[in-house]
C-alpha cells in the first residue's frame, strides 16, 4: 500500500498489515515507524545527518550497530551476516545506490530479562547534496523467548528473508516529492 512519509515529502510502499505507529504513540520527527502487531515486525524510515566518518559498505554497518546500541544489544549479541550494494535499479525513484546490511540481534523488549532473536535489514541511502543519510530498517523476529511479552504476538518468520522482500519493495517504490524537506 502506498504510504506518504513526512507529510507527503516522500512516499513508498509499506506491506499490508503494518500500522503507522504515530497513530498510537509519540514518534520522533525524523522517523516514520510502522509495525505489524500480529507478528512483531517493524519498518522504520529515518532521516539522519550524513555520517561523514563512514563510507561505502561501512555506512549500513554503522547504522546496524547504532540500532543495536539503541536496543541495548551488546556487541556479542549481534552478528552481521552480509553487506551488499543496492544499485540504481533497486532504487529507481532516487537514481542512486545504497548499502544494505543484514544481521541478527538478540534484544529484550521493554527491558525484559528474556531476549528475542531478531533479523535486521538496514539500508543506508546517502543523499550528499542534502547532507542526509536516509536509513530504512526492517526488523523480523526469528525466535521469541517463551517468557517474552512478544511470544503472545504470533508466529515468528517462517522465511528469514521476508524482511529482505519488504526492504526491496520499499526501496523499489521510494520517491522524494519535495526536496525542501531536507532544508
Amino acid at each position: 500500500m502506498k504510504q506518504d512519509l513526512y507529510g507527503g515529502a516522500l512516499s513508498c510502499e509499506i506491506p499490508v498489515g503494518f500500522a503507522d505507529v504515530s497513530e498510537f504513540r509519540q514518534v520522533p520527527d525524523n522517523q516514520e515507524v510502522f509495525a505489524d502487531a500480529a507478528t512483531d515486525r517493524c519498518i522504520i524510515v529515518e532521516l539522519l545527518e550524513l555520517e561523514s566518518t563512514v563510507v561505502g559498505p561501512a555506512t549500513s554497518e554503522f547504522y546496524f550497530h547504532e540500532i543495536a546500541e539503541s536496543n541495548n544489544c551488546m556487541r556479542h549479541d549481534c552478528t552481521i551476516l552480509q553487506t551488499f550494494l543496492a544499485t540504481e535499479q533497486d532504487l529507481p525513484g532516487l537514481a542512486t545506490t545504497a548499502h544494505v546490511t543484514i544481521g541478527k540481534q538478540c534484544v529484550a523488549k521493554f527491558k525484559e530479562a528474556s531476549k528475542n532473536t531478531m533479523q535486521l535489514y538496514v539500508c543506508c541511502i546517502r543523499l550528499p547534496t542534502v547532507t542526509t543519510d536516509l536509513v530504512v530498517s526492517v526488523t523480523v523476529p526469528l525466535q521469541l523467548h517463551p517468557s517474552s511479552s512478544s511470544s503472545r504476538d504470533g508466529p515468528t518468520a517462517t522465511n528469514a528473508d521476508e524482511g529482505l522482500l519488504f526492504l526491496k519493495g520499499i526501496l523499489r517504490t521510494l520517491e522524494v516529492h519535495n526536496w525542501g524537506l531536507f532544508q
